[in-house]
């Protein structure tokens, strides 16, 4: 790309390339790095068990781990790292109380204090680097995404991320006659304090539609999106109850029945501050009258402080059989399903806190460039943004995230049907279906959705927004209306030791389907085109056909005859862990907003047939891992017809090995060598193919797992 003259380059640009960008390293002016992960942790455990009477059994424990670690950047270039630090301590008490031959009560008590934390190095923000950008909190590095050529990832910090959790437990057992019957309660509260950055170090997308290039939109400083963020501490108090009755009838000897029922009560979540909010269209809050027609708060008519309603029909039913058909204990067939009731966790519940008015995640519809961001924002740089509950203020347009006053919690049904057959002595076989199926999944709509129309552009995106175009601009709106579905054939061999061998045999075939994308990071999903979610139904991001995990161990002790053979390899256990998978589903997207809804996630258009006629080579990573001739963009403002996790990553086989021995040095003194391999065949596993059609390496792979890993140490007991 040739410019007239440097003039038209922006400053913090070249500045980024020439510090930050080094030169390719490999054919194809490609670039590979790698990067280390230390580690560092300390652990303590203490237990005590106390018996007071005949009738009582007091247990303690205490548990503390404090550590930290370096954890590299994810992006194809060398950028920034996290330093991440965790301190937990667990606090447990029970009493097991006996009190007749046929009647016991265990009461159990635990708090957990856990807390963490995440800091980007260095840190220097895009300010330093010659920009006019201003970063409210901590600095950053910013996450700039050059569409086909460089991903420079940031991650979100936070000082502090935690919980304090307080849990009790009281059930009581009691036999009777053919029954075994248990009935019981739980009670759990935890507060949650989340202090986090969220993206204040700013989000840069560049696509090419500036110049037509990706690279040069970023050497000129134009961007397609800017986002930036304001630090926001949350706090979020989560309660919940659950009752439950059991019963294991022994129906026959060879048959028992296993019945039971749980009730759950779990409450709202709930902010101290009432940091939440709600979206009725053409509702005006009486709680906070200047916000936005539609945005409705805690104290508004109907609208509570954890905005939805607490549940009151969470039955939750199970029912279990085990048989033995032929008596001879060496068959049995079971069987189980039952209602799973599901939490929210505090990711999604609190997300209303991390936008507008309480703080901002905000997207710029006119940003000017990289070096000056703000020139083309009436009033300049917002931030910094401070909240002021008494008199809520919004910057216009305003991206917000709400509550689905009808919110359902999820809940799933759980199948399962197994034969297990002892073959030999110590050899066993068992196969099983398992399944489970989805209901009520959260989901993040954006209600404010701007779908294309006839001269659709960029910069009229936020006038074709249905509810106040010009002053809100996206709505978040969190609703329980995914559903999902897993089913799998399940086997299992087992040999349990004898001749010193001991073998494990497992084997998966399953598929996951979703709805829409519910297994990533992001509590507001993704969607191509929210006005038509039917088009996001697919497997599941972690969707793997085949599973195959093969482990033994063997402990040496053959060598009878010869004293100096049987010193040296005798007492040896070598263990190995062997698996084979396949790969996980991956999506073609264009790498531009096609459809123009200022979202960058559309896919292409399925022209062919994408699979191969001949598996690649493993080692051939210069080709093509699929037929990249098979998509295509869609036209202008159309949805891509190619479908959600069509392909499938190249699949992975790995050996882990362990040798172990302990040596007895005095009588009171033994001392323990390790030996640990991590994928000790060296195997390479190809990661995932460059799925963006908009890359010049689209269609190939330029990464790899990780290859083989040695662990030595010695440990002495006295």
């Amino acid at each position: 790309m040739l410019f007239r003259s440097t003039a038209q380059l922006d400053p913090v640009a070249l500045h980024i390339l020439k510090d930050y960008v080094p030169a390719a390293n490999l054919p194809g002016q490609y670039y590979q790095y790698t990067q280390g992960r230390p580690s560092d942790g300390n652990d303590v455990n203490f237990k005590i068990d106390y018996n007071p009477t005949s009738a009582h059994q007091v247990v303690g424990s205490y548990f503390y781990t404090k550590g930290q670690e370096t954890q590299p950047s994810t992006g194809n270039m060398p950028w920034s790292q996290q330093l991440f630090t965790w301190k937990q301590q667990n606090f447990n008490v029970g009493d097991t109380w006996s009190v007749s031959p046929t009647v016991i009560n265990q009461l159990r008590l635990t708090y957990v204090r856990n807390f963490g934390g995440r800091l980007n190095t260095p840190d220097i923000s895009l300010g330093d680097l010659g920009s006019t950008f201003n970063i409210q909190g901590t600095k950053s590095l910013p996450a700039i995404n050059i569409s086909g050529y460089m991903n420079f990832t940031q991650a979100i910090q936070g000082p502090i991320a935690g919980s304090n959790y307080y849990g009790v437990r009281d059930s009581v057992s009691w036999m009777r006659g053919k029954h075994n019957l248990k009935a019981g309660v739980d009670a759990q509260l935890e507060k949650v304090i989340q202090d986090t950055s969220l993206n204040n170090y700013g989000v840069w997308s560049f696509d090419g539609k500036k110049t037509g290039n990706a690279l040069a939109d970023f050497m000129v400083g134009l961007p397609a999106s800017f986002k930036q963020d304001m630090p926001t501490t949350k706090i979020d108090n989560e309660w919940y109850a659950g009752f439950f009755v059991q019963d294991d009838f022994r129906v026959h000897p060879r048959f028992t029945l296993n019945l039971g029922l749980r009730y759950e009560m779990p409450l709202p979540v709930t902010d101290p501050h009432d940091r939440k909010m709600a979206f009725e269209p053409g509702v005006h809050s009486t709680v906070a009258p200047n916000a936005p027609v539609g945005l409705v708060f805690p104290g508004d008519p109907g609208i509570g402080r954890g905005i939805i309603q607490r549940p009151t029909r969470n039955f939750a039913p199970r029912v279990g059989m085990a048989w033995d058909p032929f008596g001879d204990g060496k068959t049995s067939i079971r069987a189980a399903g039952g209602i799973f009731w599901g939490s929210i966790s505090s990711n999604i519940m609190n997300l209303t806190t991390d936008f507008q008015p309480f703080a901002a995640r905000q997207t710029f519809p006119t940003v000017n460039t990289l070096a000056d961001p703000y020139k083309t924002i009436a009033g300049g740089s917002p931030f910094p943004i401070t909240y002021d509950p008494k008199n809520p203020k919004f910057i216009v347009p305003a991206d917000v995230s709400t509550i689905s006053p009808a919110f359902k919690f999820p809940y799933t049904y759980q199948l399962n049907f197994s034969v297990q057959r002892q073959v030999t002595k110590d050899l066993s076989v068992t196969a099983a279906y398992v399944g489970s199926l989805a209901h009520r999944l959260p989901f993040s709509v954006d209600r404010n959705y701007a779908g294309w129309t006839p001269g659709s552009t960029a910069a009229n995106l936020n006038t074709r927004r249905p509810y106040l175009p010009g002053t809100l601009e996206i709505v978040w709106f969190e609703d329980s209306i995914l559903n999902a579905g897993y089913h799998s054939l399940q086997t299992t061999v087992e040999k349990r030791m004898s001749h010193g061998f001991t073998l494990y045999g497992y084997y998966t075939y399953g598929k996951s389907l979703e709805d829409a994308t519910s297994q990533n990071n992001q509590p507001t999903g993704g969607a191509e085109d929210y006005r038509n979610l039917q088009l996001e139904r697919g497997r599941t991001n972690n969707d793997r056909r085949h599973n195959v995990v093969i482990s033994g161990i063997w402990e040496i002790d053959y060598f009878k005859g010869n004293k100096v053979l049987a010193s040296m390899l005798n007492k040896w256990s070598v263990s190995a862990i062997g698996r084979m998978r396949s790969g996980t589903p991956f999506t073609v997207t264009t790498g531009q907003d096609t459809n123009v809804d200022g979202n960058n996630n559309d896919r292409g258009d399925l022209v062919g047939n994408p699979k191969l006629d001949a598996n690649r080579s493993r080692s051939d990573i210069s080709n093509a891992w699929f037929n990249t001739a098979a998509f295509k963009a869609p036209v202008a403002g159309a949805d891509g017809n190619s479908g959600r996790n069509i392909l499938d990553s190249p699949g992975a086989k790995y050996v882990d090995m362990g040798f172990f021995r302990v040596f007895q040095v005095v009588e009171r003194m033994k001392l323990e060598f390790r030996a640990e391999l991590t994928n000790a065949l060296n195997v390479v596993n190809l990661s995932s193919p460059t799925a963006n059609m908009n890359s010049a390496g689209f269609g190939t792979i330029r990464t790899a797992g990780s290859m083989r890993q040695t662990q030595l140490g010695l440990r002495l007991f006295w």
